[in-house]
């Protein structure tokens, strides 16, 4: 039990991580604005500073899903176990988005800024590469919100051993955050705050296996 508690911990680690490399990615950024070239200009320090943050925060995340695979497996029996192949597929889409469109993507518009390309020949370059990774983004997207539904349902149908008021407080914590962020915003002016919040939203992924094996103590 302790093992996998502490796998889990891991998980929850690895997201808050992830949230710390998006700053790194997007703080000063006009992310909102829809502008694919907006988050092109980050410096390189900052970009390998993001880079290798998540390379630690992958790891974190992959100890996490199998903390969750071994819960699964444990509270809905051997052939449902299955269903946490979609949230693997999630954890390596986590890392494709962000090591290629977080972190490539910047360092090919810059790279090719140094070697003479026009701006206007990059985000063409870049907008039709978009077209053919968004089937891969929208999967992967798909399959974090199946990660959702089995903690969901493993707590509503009492087999985490879990109360279903912790779904209230869980979501109902990263809400008072997310709240706590858009005011900084509002207050300090500083954009691309808002960044690291998809990625702290994973920590609900692993909140669940923590304190499940935690209560089995």
């Amino acid at each position: 039990m302790d093992k996998n508690r502490n796998l889990a911990l891991l998980g929850i680690i690895g997201a808050v991580l992830y949230a710390v490399a998006d700053l790194f990615l997007y703080v000063g950024v006009q992310i909102e604005s829809g502008n694919m070239i907006s988050y092109c200009h980050v410096e390189e320090w900052r970009l390998m500073a993001s880079m290798w943050i998540s390379l630690f925060a992958s790891l974190g995340l992959l100890c996490g899903f199998i903390s969750l695979y071994q819960l699964v497996k444990r509270s809905f029996g051997e052939k449902l176990k299955f269903i946490m192949i979609l949230p693997f597929l999630a954890c390596g889409g986590i890392l494709y988005c962000h090591f290629v469109l977080g972190v490539y993507n910047p360092l090919t518009y810059q790279s090719a800024i140094k070697a003479g390309l026009s701006e206007s020949q990059i985000v063409q370059v870049l907008e039709s590469a978009a077209l053919y990774l968004n089937p891969l983004t929208i999967t992967v997207v798909l399959c974090g919100y199946i990660t959702e539904f089995i903690v969901i349902a493993g707590v509503l149908s009492g087999k985490f051993g879990l109360k279903k008021r912790f779904l209230f407080f869980m979501y109902a914590g990263y809400a008072i955050v997310y709240v706590l962020v858009i005011l900084t915003v509002k207050v300090t002016g500083v954009t691309g705050l808002r960044g690291g919040l998809e990625s702290l939203f994973e920590t609900t992924f692993f909140l669940p296996a923590f304190f499940a094996w935690k209560k089995q103590e």
